[in-house]
């Protein structure tokens, strides 16, 4: 039951979601079913601009990064699908072409859109907004505790909308704090002492620390 909610929520079919997707491989005898779209029109980019709503255009972008920031801190190579950087919406057109219709996975195999991509150094953009995101996560695997033998493990958070990541390089500590939900929420890391740093320099106490909806907080102990 929770994967047909998930799926329904990110096909756009369900009380409240921000998202729009199509289903993949639905199976009615098992209701089995897969999703397809963008992660921008996922996040909730797409539906926000339909309806010209600033607020909720601003928690789209926050989601879809939090997501690329939380993907990027784990192990292995973190892979973008091309648009991502652009916040690329939908291909919906692919259901006037007879072939590609019948496969909705075209609908986020759409052709990059160099228009859009034009307006990622623009300030104030959409594009430029994920494009300077991403960019702060080309800075942030460059970190030494990226390093392939570095530690890598989850942490508890005592929040179970925040999760936590930890890596550990030698005596480098640097710590992911991701909020998953759209309210404040506060977390407490108590296990891991001493005094951490914002990459802007700002201190924070791990044993109580306040996220912003959507946030994705990194902070280091050197």
């Amino acid at each position: 039951k929770h994967k047909e909610y998930l799926y329904h929520f990110y096909e756009g079919n369900f009380p409240g979601s921000w998202a729009k997707g199509e289903l993949y491989n639905y199976d009615p005898a098992t209701g089995d079913a897969r999703s397809c779209g963008t992660t921008a029109s996922l996040c909730g980019i797409e539906q926000a601009l339909e309806k010209n709503d600033k607020i909720a255009l601003d928690y789209a972008v926050k989601r879809d990064l939090l997501l690329h920031t939380a993907m990027a801190f784990l192990q292995g190579f973190p892979m973008l699908n091309c648009g991502d950087e652009i916040a690329q919406l939908n291909g919906w057109d692919y259901k006037n072409d007879p072939d590609r219709v019948e496969d909705s996975r075209n609908l986020h195999r759409s052709k990059f859109n160099w228009e859009d991509a034009k307006q990622r150094t623009r300030k104030g953009t959409l594009q430029n907004a994920l494009w300077q995101g991403m960019e702060q996560l080309r800075q942030m695997r460059a970190d030494p505790c990226f390093a392939p033998d570095a530690w890598v493990t989850t942490w508890d958070s005592h929040n179970p909308g925040v999760l936590a990541l930890v890596r550990k390089r030698g005596e480098e500590t640097l710590v992911g704090l991701f909020n998953f939900t759209e309210y404040p929420a506060g977390a407490s890391l108590d296990a891991l002492g001493g005094e951490y740093h914002t990459p802007e320099g700002t201190s924070v106490w791990l044993a109580d620390v306040e996220l912003e909806p959507y946030q994705a907080l990194l902070v280091k102990n050197k």
